[in-house]
This record gives structure tokens, sequence and C-alpha cells, in this order.
């Protein structure tokens, strides 16, 4: 991981918890306690974070008194259009699944859509993702694990520190899982939060299937989380062209056209 990659972790971190220890720190990070120390030593400099003994703590700023929160913003309005190829996409995804199947689903919006079509199926599911775990729990069949780890709030996913989560003693024959792009580089995040709950989960899939509206086949991002030879399916809608469908073809994954109708 380079430099800037743990620093933006380093921040997400302390903005997620406020005080994070340097052993948090290298379990997130992969990266050794000396090395974790230089880096908090460079932003403290900065005045990004404090130093404290064993560890960090968010800046003086970020910690706010105890008080009655504004009211939000109203949520940006929702695409109709994309919210119908996004289930078309899940209800494709989730015909993949043979019941006798365990499976691992990681967050995103699509894979979200998805949990509506299982939810009356009787599957083991292994999920990071607070709202795909609320939604079974709360409507399906479903028995649900997770990983445990910190709660990010913003991508509403579990992000363990440590190795000997749940997820290591589960195995699963299909993983799902979304992405910022897919190209003929793979599967695509910029987030390194999400890169790192997604390798995790890899692991301990045999079959990973792709989720990805063909928006995301002309997006662009900077850190490959799976390459088109670790893919085995990708789901996508009838906006995909023949031309960016190509290479993923040649590369051996399955395409799957999601049905509108």
């Amino acid at each position: 991981m380079l430099e800037y990659e743990r620093h933006a972790l380093i921040r997400r971190l302390l903005a997620e918890r406020s005080a994070v220890s340097v052993g948090e720190f290298g379990a997130v990070l992969g990266a050794s306690a000396a090395t974790v120390r230089r880096d908090i030593s460079v932003l403290a400099e900065r005045g990004e974070l404090r130093r404290v003994r064993g560890g960090a703590l968010a800046p003086a700023e970020n910690v706010a008194p105890v008080a009655i929160a504004p009211p939000r913003s109203p949520p940006p309005a929702v695409d109709d259009g994309l919210c119908a190829i996004k289930r078309a996409i899940g209800r494709a995804a989730a015909a993949l699944i043979d019941d006798s199947k365990s499976i691992i689903i990681n967050g995103g919006t699509t894979t979200l859509a998805m949990a509506e079509f299982i939810v009356e199926r009787e599957l083991d599911v292994l999920t990071n993702s607070i709202p795909v775990a609320a939604h079974l729990m709360r409507q399906g069949r479903c028995r649900v694990s997770l990983p445990g780890g910190v709660v990010c709030r913003e991508q509403q996913v579990l992000l363990s520190p440590f190795e000997n989560d749940t997820s290591e003693n589960y195995w699963a024959g299909h993983m799902f899982m979304g992405a910022q792009s897919v190209n003929q580089m793979g599967a695509m995040e910029s987030d390194p939060l999400i890169v790192q709950a997604v390798l995790r989960l890899m692991r301990r899939a045999e079959h990973l299937v792709v989720l990805a509206d063909s928006r995301k086949l002309r997006q662009r991002s900077c850190i490959v989380t799976a390459e088109l030879t670790r893919i085995h399916t990708l789901v996508t809608d009838s906006g995909a062209t023949d031309a960016e469908l190509m290479p993923i073809r040649a590369a051996g994954v399955r395409v799957i056209i999601a049905d509108l109708a």
C-alpha cells in the first residue's frame, strides 16, 4: 500500500472512531508498527491528527461537543431508471444461487438490490453490509453472519482490523460484489477501505460474481480489487456495448445481460 493510501485510511479511521491504536492501524493497513508510527508523525506535523502514546486521536476540531444535530438535508432524488436496472441485475444475480450454497455479499447499492430476491431462500449468507444484513434479518429466512469489526458509516460496511475474524472460518460457493468501475484491468475501486474489505472476503469464495450496471464499464478508478482472471461472472445491463464487453469476455468471464422486462 502506498503512503498516500495509508494516510487516507488513517484519516478515515480517525474520522470514524476518534481514537485508534498503533496495533489497530497496523492490522488495517497491513503495515509494521514502525511504518504506522512514521505515518502518524507525518500527519501530526500537518495537524491532521493528534499523536498520543500508543496511537493517535482525531484532531481537536473534529471532536464536537454533545449537541442536538441540525436537520439533515434530504437525500438526493433516486433515478427510477437506474433503480430498475439495479433491481434487474440483482434479480439475475440471485438466479445464479443454488439453495444448497453458502454465499458472500459485499456492500453496495446493487448487491443490496439483490437481497430483495433471496429473502425467501434458506441460504447461509456472510455479508459485511449493514443494510444487506438488516434487510435479510428483518424479512428473510437466510442465516446471516457478519465478519465483525468497525462500522464505517459512510460506506455502511464492517471493516475488521483482525485477520482471524468470522470470515476466516467461512467458505462460499459464490461471492457477489459491486464495483466502482469494470474494464480490461478488472473490477476497480478508489476507496482503500472498500478494497481492504473486499480482498479479505474474496479469499473465502470459490466463484466471484460482479454486479455492475453499464455505466461502470465507462468509469475509471485507481485500485484493482479483482483482475479479470479472478472474476467468474459479470452481471450487467443492455447498455453495455460489444466493444466494452469484448476484453472482459476474452478473459474468460461469463457475461450475463439482465432482462429489464
